[in-house]
């Protein structure tokens, strides 16, 4: 018996070591990851004042928010001689406590009174733990303090000046704010679920592995002193969010007063069962737990002030600059050989960004009542680069003849200039700091496109586009028009705001069947009242952008809030069902810098380079620029043909282009009364241009027999425009007489003999003389007397030259003599001319000036509203006033060229300069 019995008792200590060594097996394999640990789960915050401490890289799983001290004299002596190699490697007397990402990180403090303080330390220590623990931009978190009022956690308030979302934007307290963030919340979440998991992700870990830079980071509703300001609504979301937003990288750290009565909606049980659950008893929090719950817990003491200050300083600016996502724009272009692929007839269909881990997000236009797109997004949310990324591939993946785009930028920018400079072969108008009178044009122009396509498919027998094209088998593009800032159409309550209004209405409700899509953008659309909302509801495509929760209820639905959620540039919702929830599509938009957008732009210019340009030649306006005289195409004509054989009875003065699509601004000098220009305003750089490009433009017209000039050229000798004259006129064969100060008188009488003389002997068809007169206020000969309305006894006493001056503007016209004069302002006009004798300017040019004096001159006060490059002209005899864009300064060399061009026309007889 004795040897059973020690067989026996051998065998179950061979059991009980075996047990011993597995369970030291464990204890060894905990000690070593609990030294790795250790660098990430110091107790202290000494680690985050060093001045190399920056946000981590890479996530990690674990987050800590307290300890377990390590208490060893309870093991028998056998065993811990027979566990010393083990224990000895123990480095600390603790191990630390953890929120585990992704699954267990949400947590339950239940106290009264005594505990809640602690609980709000442990609170903001787990908050720092997680900014410090996750790569920048990763965590976001919705603070609700009912009670203290933002108090307990102001100090992360320094994160949210550089990124509002990192703290949702403030620390909410009442109870409708308390709602609508838990609102926000679960409305995330459905997005998550809906449009990011779906059946292709068990959770939001899993997405963020394919997704790349379209990660989605965590969100941690905080809560102290629930349920305070807990109304039942907010009750339900709570138990929505508690229930699946693990699952979406949502979770909730709350703070709970059992004094207060639990509103309906929510089970207590819910949140215990997906926390982890610390019970305030006997001055200590216990972790309500089968195992955990049988050690003391130590609780984390959060970091001090100017510490956490710190912190929240470098987690801010890393979070800012993470905000910045880019999806390359090479994921949504096409390869190689599928350049120009693809055809318009039965919609446009090209991909702006990524939606989702994988998938991309594409613009459709043309089926079924997706055909105008509605775009808004606050200054620096992407429009811009979305606008440049749409016109990009639209040129990428369409040949000019499947697609036509028209550009219009109301902004001060030039956003849409590459594509002049690059000559985009499918745009057939760009408009840069546009103005509203050209972009009016360019509803006209396609007003009357649309017409012309009704008429060739009345002729073929079809209702669309595409029907159109099947049955001739002609290509005929399909239209884009891309208004930029289109509300600066109504900025003002005038015809042209309801012209444009009425434009837009028709281009909408009726471009579907002629393939005519309108695209408007915004910053805003609280501003663009004076587009019917009738029109807006027709565009049932939509893009927003980060913006106002007006906003998103302006361009989404009343009902759908989703885009003030938004938190960096670029992000997105698509609709295309007129705004409602159920369309939301969120995408971050592919990134486009200027410089691949540009190698992109070069390779449509190459692929184009192959075929015949059968396009209308590109229109161009650029708002921030003078004019360029070298696109007059009719001056270019004058100066290239022939010498004319006939008289020009009425010679045409360019000075610039319109701001509508129209001929160059020009007035006609015909030989009747008032036929004479005066120019007013302060610009004397901008009267310099006018006054050269006049000489030129009536040299390109007239032979060198039939005009010649006389010019009295009142530019200081120090002034940037002294010589511009003699400049201009050196390019010219004609005869120019430049009049010296003390010769004013003398010349005047001679053109007052010389006028008698043509009218005596009705002379009408005499060489035309053009006297310029740049700087009417610095001849003080040309004033009027103060005895201008006395009268003379003496017969013979000569005439003044003010009366010489008076009656020249008067007779001179008729017979082929015109005045060009320019004066810097009203009063100094008012002191050389009476006011009946200024009607006889009946072309006049104005420069910005006083409401007032724009009144005086033109009976209108719009000069006052003018910009630096815009100037306006007023004719008397036809009631018409044009702004335009004066021509800039003459190059030297385009100034050679003119001189080349006349000197053929015109072959030299002598010399009639004087």
């Amino acid at each position: 018996d004795m040897t059973a019995c020690e067989t026996e008792y051998r065998k179950c200590r061979r059991l009980l070591e075996e047990r011993w060594d597995k369970g030291l097996a464990s204890i060894e394999a905990l000690v070593r990851r609990t030294a790795e640990l250790s660098s990430k789960t110091t107790p202290d915050w000494d680690h985050l004042l060093t001045d190399s401490w920056t946000t981590p890289g890479a996530s990690t799983p674990f987050v800590r928010f307290g300890s377990f001290p390590l208490d060893l004299t309870p093991l028998a002596e056998t065993v811990r001689a027979r566990a010393s190699s083990v224990l000895d490697t123990v480095q600390s007397p603790t191990l630390p406590a953890l929120l585990e990402l992704p699954d267990r990180c949400s947590m339950l403090l239940q106290s009264a009174r005594d505990g809640r303080q602690r609980a709000i330390e442990t609170l903001r220590a787990v908050m720092v733990r997680l900014f410090t623990s996750l790569p920048a931009g990763r965590v976001r978190f919705t603070i609700l303090d009912p009670v203290g009022l933002g108090e307990s956690f102001a100090g992360f308030m320094h994160a949210g000046d550089y990124q509002e979302a990192l703290i949702g934007g403030r620390i909410w307290t009442e109870t409708i704010q308390i709602q609508q963030q838990l609102e926000d919340l679960t409305q995330h979440m459905e997005n998550v679920i809906q449009k990011y998991l779906r059946n292709e992700f068990e959770t939001l870990e899993e997405y963020n592995q394919q997704a790349g830079e379209l990660a989605e980071p965590y969100h941690f509703l905080v809560v102290a002193d629930f349920p305070t300001n807990f109304s039942e609504e907010s009750a339900r979301r709570l138990s929505s969010i508690v229930h699946s937003g693990s699952r979406c990288g949502v979770y909730t750290l709350i703070e709970y007063d059992t004094r207060r009565e639990m509103p309906q909606g929510i089970d207590l049980n819910d949140i215990i069962a997906n926390s982890i659950h610390l019970v305030h008893a006997d001055g200590k929090y216990v972790w309500q737990d089968r195992v955990f719950g049988q050690f003391p817990l130590m609780l984390d003491q959060p970091p001090a002030e100017t510490t956490l200050t710190r912190v929240m300083h470098i987690v801010g600016k890393a979070g800012a600059e993470s905000a910045r996502v880019e999806v390359p724009f090479a994921a949504v272009a096409p390869s190689d050989g599928q350049y120009w692929s693809l055809d318009s007839r039965a919609e446009l269909c090209v991909p702006l960004g990524r939606t989702g881990a994988t998938r991309l997000q594409y613009l459709r236009l043309g089926r079924g009542v997706a055909q105008h797109l509605l775009i808004a997004g606050k200054t620096g949310s992407g429009k811009s680069t979305l606008l440049h990324v749409m016109v990009t591939n639209l040129a990428l993946w369409y040949a000019p003849d499947e697609v036509e785009v028209y550009l219009i930028d109301f902004k001060q920018g030039v956003e849409f200039k590459t594509y002049v400079t690059h000559d985009l072969p499918h745009a057939r108008a760009v408009a840069i700091e546009s103005d509203r009178e050209f972009g009016l044009s360019i509803l006209r122009k396609l007003d009357g496109e649309m017409a012309q396509r009704g008429e060739l498919f009345r002729q073929t027998g079809v209702q669309d586009i595409a029907a159109y094209r099947e049955a001739t088998g002609k290509a005929i593009p399909r239209t884009v028009l891309i208004v930029d800032e289109f509300q600066i159409f109504f900025a003002e309550d005038d015809k042209l705001a309801q012209d444009a209004s009425v434009l837009l209405e028709k281009l909408v409700r009726q471009g579907r069947a002629f393939g005519i899509h309108v695209v408007l953008g915004s910053q805003t659309l609280g501003g663009a009242f004076g587009l019917a909302r009738s029109t807006i509801g027709q565009m049932a495509v939509r893009i927003a952008l980060q913006c106002s929760e007006a906003d998103s209820q302006l361009i989404l639905d009343d009902d759908n809030v989703a885009a003030r959620l938004l938190s960096r540039p670029g992000e997105a919702i698509y609709n295309d069902v007129g705004g409602s929830v159920a369309g939301n599509s969120p995408f971050q938009t592919a990134w486009l810098p200027d410089s691949a957008r540009d190698s992109y732009l070069g390779r449509v210019a190459e692929l184009q380079s192959g075929r015949k340009p059968a396009r209308e030649e590109l229109i161009v306006f650029e708002g921030s620029v003078d004019a360029d005289i070298t696109e007059n195409r009719q001056l270019a004509a004058s100066l290239a043909e022939e010498s004319r054989t006939a008289e020009v009875s009425a010679p045409k003065i360019w000075f610039g282009a319109p701001v509508t699509i129209k001929e160059p601004t020009s007035v006609a000098l015909r030989r009747q009364s008032g036929a004479n220009v005066l120019i007013i305003g302060q610009r004397e750089d901008v009267a310099m241009n006018l006054m050269t490009a006049a000489v030129v433009s009536l040299a390109a017209q007239l032979p060198e027999p039939a005009v010649r000039f006389v010019i009295l050229d009142g530019s200081p000798p120090d002034s940037a425009q002294a010589g511009q004259l003699p400049r201009a006129t050196e390019a010219l064969p004609h005869a120019c007489q430049f009049v010296p100060w003390r010769d004013v008188p003398d010349v005047l009488t001679e053109l007052a003999k010389e006028v008698e003389t043509r009218t005596q002997a009705d002379q009408r068809n005499a060489q035309a003389v053009i006297v310029l007169i740049y700087g009417l206020q610095r001849y003080r000969a040309l004033r009027r007397s103060e005895d201008a309305f006395g009268f003379s006894l003496d017969e013979e006493a000569p005439a003044r030259p003010d009366a010489q001056f008076a009656d020249l503007l008067r007779e001179g016209p008729s017979v082929g003599i015109h005045v060009m004069a320019w004066a810097d302002t009203l009063s100094t006009l008012e002191r050389t001319l009476d006011r009946q004798t200024t009607r006889e300017f009946d072309h006049r040019v104005l420069f910005q000036m006083s409401a007032a004096d724009s009144s005086n001159l033109i009976d209108s006060p719009v000069a006052n509203q003018l910009g630096l490059h815009r100037v306006l002209l007023y004719s008397e005899e036809q009631g018409r006033i044009e702004k335009f864009r004066p021509y800039g300064r003459l190059t030297e060399d385009w100034l050679a060229h003119v001189a080349e061009q006349l000197a053929r026309k015109n072959p030299r007889r002598g010399n009639p300069k004087s």
